[in-house]
């Protein structure tokens, strides 16, 4: 909804308001003049019903002005308000224009015979609308299906003959004592309405049309889907409400007050539905019609007592000035908390931050701080769905994407420090209200989404950690099991066998002897290889530069390996250190198998700020191949690198080389 159509529909909004006003201003002076109250000649009803569906059915044709359901509740309010300020407009002057007649006066006010004729029928359609068309085509604005439309026919049908009927009645037909003066007959005095036929034919075409309009609803909302369904059953509820305060109101003595209320239900239920479940996707500027809806009620409650106390002591005028007085203070108070429950906090920032605080502060696990972020964003701004996102995919998110509206339409960026972090999807559009609130709010939201990464990429490096610790623990089992146990079981048979020649053929228990120290050397030879590949004693001995050169010449008939390192390398952590030998090793003996090279240059630097050690291995070889082709060892470095929060870079220049630069931070957790 624009700024224009907002500002044209409270105004239409404001106008219904001024009629309903009129009428309530010239209530005290129709007391003094001896006519029946408010409430028992049912024009409460008809204030009510003005404004309780009138104002919201303004709003909603001002967004939507294809909404047949929102223009018959412009048609059934302003048809009330006008009747309403009519036939008070009409009782003031007949009453007081015979009663000035008799004290020798003039006449009435203009044209007030016929204001109270148009009055005493234009209430009809609107009555009927309700229970018949408004039941038949909720929500959609159509029927069920064209199998309904006789049902459509009978209540126009229906509604035409009963508009006529009383169009063709005289004034005084209206069977409710004390409206008119004694002896007052009115325009039409002469007439009788419609034929007898005809009009029980329209009772029976009405009554139809309400039952299969409360019937079209049923299957509708039997037929429908979850989110329709909590949208179809307020009006539903409503409906039978409607019915039956209606029905009660026939047996109390209170019946008038009883019909007048019957009003209210039904157009409430459409504000839950549009607020709550998001009827018609309406933009929210509801807000003010349920402002004007509360104002409308508590304002006839306290004009009527104000009437009924003050009236008779100090006046009409006084006691309208009263309430006047009252309205605007109230409107205030009943304005804001319209927009809270439309709006939420978008118009408190401060109260927004302290909520989501709260949830900051009580929030557990990183996962359930952004269910907890996004469930807070969505109250705050009222907002029917919230998703966090990271790299694109959901990680977090509140509400449905469902029904109408169901397109995505704001997206905005979570920065921390100055860096994207995500993204907060919201699926609805944002009004700059929105967005000054939400500039507030999402540093907030960006601090959980990073505590979030934080969480899973310790987790992840957590399960890096596990699991490389698992597959050392298999290595060294199949090393010992498979290597060295078989041979210390040889070497205890050897023994056996030395020991049983000792006496009768020393030379032989010496040869076994020369042979079996041969093995207990192998077998020393193999420990210390196990030792070694947990962690190289070069390592200790020459550091990580020496290491590697004395790794390289390892390698010498096949490979020519050069290494290069500046004199100020800094001191690096073990895990670092271990890593970075690791993966240059693997890359050595990937350059000799794989890429076939000659030449071999690994190159040690540390980062400008001396907090990253990189790490970059080139050979002369033909390159590593396709994707596909890469094998485990390519997969050992790059999870080597990650364990430690580096990063790991590969460049094959189709076939001129294989290029590998590693970066570890030298602070490991």
């Amino acid at each position: 909804m624009t700024d224009r159509s907002a500002r044209r529909a409270a105004a239409a909004a404001g106008a219904l308001l001024v009629l309903v006003l009129g009428t309530l201003v010239v209530e005290p002076r129709l007391r003094q003049l001896g006519v029946t109250g408010i409430v028992e000649r049912f024009d409460a009803f008809r204030a009510v019903a003005a404004l309780s569906f009138g104002v919201p059915g303004l709003f909603v044709v001002a967004q939507r002005p294809g909404s047949r359901v929102g223009w018959v509740m412009v048609i059934v309010g302003t048809a009330q308000a006008l009747g309403l300020a009519l036939g008070a407009y009409g009782l003031l002057g007949i009453n007081s224009g015979l009663d000035d007649d008799a004290a020798g006066g003039g006449m009435g006010l203009p044209g007030d015979d016929w204001a109270m004729w148009v009055s005493n029928w234009l209430w009809i359609p609107a009555y009927l609308l309700v229970p018949t068309i408004f039941l038949l085509i909720f929500p959609e604005g159509r029927l069920l299906s064209p199998r309904w439309w006789p049902a459509q026919a009978a209540a126009f049908a229906g509604i035409g003959v009963s508009t006529l009927d009383w169009m063709l009645r005289p004034v005084t037909y209206e069977q409710v004592p004390g409206l008119f003066p004694s002896g007052y007959a009115g325009p039409l005095a002469g007439l009788t309405g419609v034929p007898d036929a005809l009009r029980t034919a329209g009772t029976v075409c009405t009554v139809g049309a309400v039952l299969a309009a409360v019937g079209s609803l049923v299957v509708r909302y039997r037929s429908a889907g979850e989110e329709v369904r909590r949208r179809l059953q307020w009006v539903l509820a409503a409906a039978l409400l409607t019915v039956g305060l209606l029905g009660v109101a026939l047996f109390v003595p209170w019946g008038p007050v009883i019909v007048a209320l019957a009003a209210v239900p039904l157009p409430v239920a459409v504000a839950v539905a549009v607020v709550a479940h998001r009827l018609w996707d309406l933009d929210l500027l509801l807000s003010r019609a349920l402002a004007f809806g509360a104002v409308s009620v508590a304002l006839l409650a306290a004009y009527a007592m104000a009437a009924a106390t003050l009236g008779n002591a100090i006046g009409s005028g006084a006691s309208a000035l009263i309430v006047a007085l009252a309205v605007h203070p109230f409107y205030r108070r009943v304005s804001a908390a319209a927009n809270r429950l439309v709006y939420g906090d978008r118009d408190d920032p401060a109260r927004a931050l302290r909520r989501l605080g709260v949830r900051l502060s009580d929030a557990g696990a990183p996962g359930d701080l952004l269910e907890r972020m996004a469930a807070e964003v969505g109250r705050v701004l009222r907002i029917h769905y919230v998703a966090v996102e990271e790299s694109g995919a959901v990680v977090a998110s509140w509400g449905r994407l469902s029904g109408v509206g169901a397109d995505v339409t704001e997206s905005v960026p979570l920065l921390h420090q100055g860096e994207p972090v995500g993204t907060l999807v919201l699926g609805e559009r944002l009004r700059p209200k929105d967005r000054a609130l939400l500039a507030q709010l999402a540093p907030h939201v960006a601090v959980a989404v990073r505590a979030h990464r934080l969480g899973a990429d310790l987790e992840r490096s957590h399960g890096r950690l596990l699991a490389a610790r698992q597959e050392e623990r298999d290595r060294l089992l199949y090393e010992l099991h498979d290597g060295l146990g078989p041979t210390l079981a040889a070497l205890a048979l050897q023994v056996d066998r030395g020991r049983r020649l000792v006496d009768a053929d020393p030379e032989g228990a010496k040869q076994v002897l020369e042979e079996l120290s041969g093995h207990i050397r192998g077998t020393v030879v193999n420990i210390r290889a196990i030792v070694n590949d947990l962690r190289p004693p070069p390592l200790d001995t020459l550091g990580l530069t020496g290491a590697l050169a004395e790794l390289g010449r390892g390698f010498a008939g096949d490979l020519v390996v050069e290494v290069e390192a500046p004199p100020d390398l800094p001191a690096l952590p073990p895990p670092v250190e271990l890593a970075a030998y690791r993966i240059a090793a693997e890359a050595m003996t990937n350059a000799v198998r794989h890429a076939m090279a000659s030449r071999c240059t690994v190159s040690l630097r540390a980062g400008d700020a001396q907090d990253v050690l990189e790490l970059r291995v080139d050979d002369d070889g033909v390159g590593v191949g396709s994707p596909t082709r890469r094998g485990f060892g390519l997969a050992s470095m790059r999870r080597r690198s990650e364990e430690l929060d580096g990063t790991f870079e590969l460049l094959d220049q189709g076939g001129v080389g294989t290029h590998m630069v590693v970066r570890l931070p030298l602070a490991v957790r």
